[in-house]
């Protein structure tokens, strides 16, 4: 592949992901990939009125390595005239903290960073350099885990990140190798990730050995096919995907002490397939959670399964119920006197009085814009409670907190673990979903609370 086709190719995906008129964020690592990929976008971006802004994530898992790129990435986007926003991300602590392996806690802290570039250039598209390889390895991966069709898709073209943010990733048709030669045609300097030949990551394995090992055997294009096999399952996930949302409201229902249940006789006469798409859906669970789930439609009455999350299942006469695990219940109220970071369980809240003068209300879930005159009294920040109403951010009446969550098709596993600030007159904020109608900044407000959560 000629830069001049790799061009095409990245234009190609321009308008197919009508990514056109736009300021994106391009992640750059430093890496032989996101390097070619920004260069050829300053090459197509003119043409199509993209604005382009680079972001670079720092793990601070390679030492004076991982410097070393966010230098060379720092110094790749002011050659090309392009700002560059970096962030040193907690990866190891964040991992202890969540329980997450390295690679899911990276991943996870990478695209948080990402949203947040994007917000503070004004972005609604984040671009990625995952290639054909990536998206082979990927699915290999996934298929020696047992996934199913989500995981079997391997890596979509575009995915949907917090706050409506487009992750597009316009090299996903492109083999790794037309990559490199674009790279070395051009004379592009890059970084090498040492990590990448460390055989104790599964996915360097992946790469080293089977990728190789399966070109020897299928021939030179077989990650090509692997590709246009992900497309066919994706498009069957979708599909899937559309008959359990017209099927839910049939099958599930929320009780009022938390538990979830799903109706036996809606779910006795459909494939075990969708059986298990359903309580994925649903309940959110690991493939091994979901069978055992899927194990008592056969069992007797009063037949237990303890899932993987300590959460308990009980097979009833009508339902399979799913309780909430008990330490859910048992995280404490938290009183809100003044400043500061507060923690209930894994989760916390920062608390910030401010002047509005200078401050610019962004749109993010986890972040609440108070004026500070609609607040009564002592703040108290607690887990919602059955009969919790207010009136949302929009709304002229009260609705449920139940309802809310239920219209917002939050998991019914993680319901529970909602939190709300409430004054002496109600609730201000349901955390990271909506504000009360009575909290609006207006042209009058003067001054505002700030609130952020975060888990």
């Amino acid at each position: 592949m000629t830069p001049e086709e790799l061009a095409a190719e990245v234009r190609s995906a321009i308008h197919r992901h009508h990514v056109f008129d736009q300021h994106v964020i391009v992640a750059v690592s430093g890496g032989i990939d996101s390097v070619v990929l920004l260069h050829t976008l300053a090459q197509v971006a003119p043409e199509n009125n993209i604005t382009i802004s680079v972001a670079h994530a720092n793990h601070r898992l390679r030492g004076i390595e991982s410097d070393d790129d966010e230098r060379f990435v720092v110094a790749l986007a002011d050659s090309l005239g392009f700002p560059c926003t970096c962030d040193q991300l907690d990866v190891r602590g964040h991992a202890s903290a969540t329980g997450l392996g390295v690679e899911g806690a990276a991943r996870e802290l990478r695209y948080s960073f990402l949203v947040k570039v994007a917000h503070e250039r004004g972005a609604t598209v984040v671009l990625t350099a995952h290639n054909m390889d990536d998206n082979a390895e990927t699915m290999l991966m996934n298929l020696a885990r047992g996934s199913g069709t989500q995981g079997l898709g391997g890596i979509p073209p575009e995915r949907t990140l917090e706050n409506g943010v487009r992750l597009i990733r316009p090299l996903l048709s492109v083999p790794r190798s037309h990559i490199k030669n674009v790279a070395e045609v051009r004379g592009l300097s890059w970084r090498e990730d040492s990590s990448n030949v460390d055989q104790h990551f599964q996915r360097n394995r992946v790469r080293a050995e089977i990728i190789p090992a399966m070109r020897s055997v299928f021939g030179p294009t077989v990650t090509e096919r692997i590709l246009r096999s992900s497309e066919l399952v994706r498009d069957a996930h979708d599909i899937l995907k559309t008959v359990v949302e017209e099927l839910l409201p049939s099958i599930d229902h929320y009780e009022t002490d938390g538990a979830c249940s799903f109706l036996i006789s809606a779910m006795s006469g459909l494939p075990r397939g969708l059986v298990r798409e359903l309580f994925r859906a649903v309940v959110g669970s690991s493939h091994v959670d979901v069978i055992r789930l899927t194990t008592l439609l056969d069992a007797e009455v009063g037949s237990r399964a303890t899932l993987s999350d300590g959460r308990s299942a009980l097979r009833e006469r009508e339902h399979i119920t799913i309780q909430l695990h008990e330490r859910i219940h048992t995280v404490p109220d938290v009183v809100i006197l003044d400043d500061g970071v507060y923690v209930a369980g894994s989760q916390s809240l920062i608390v910030e009085k401010r002047k509005l003068e200078g401050i610019h209300p962004h749109a993010d879930a986890m972040v609440a814009y108070i004026d500070l005159t609609s607040v009564r009294g002592p703040l108290m920040w607690r887990q919602w409670q059955d009969g919790d109403r207010f009136t949302p951010f929009g709304f002229d009446g009260t609705v449920l907190v139940s309802d809310l969550l239920t219209n917002l098709r939050v998991p019914h596993a993680t319901r529970r673990s909602v939190r709300v600030v409430c004054d002496d007159e109600g609730i201000l904020w349901v955390c990271g979903l909506r504000s009360a109608e009575r909290t609006r900044v207006t042209s009058t407000t003067a001054d505002i609370l700030i609130l952020k959560v975060s888990t």
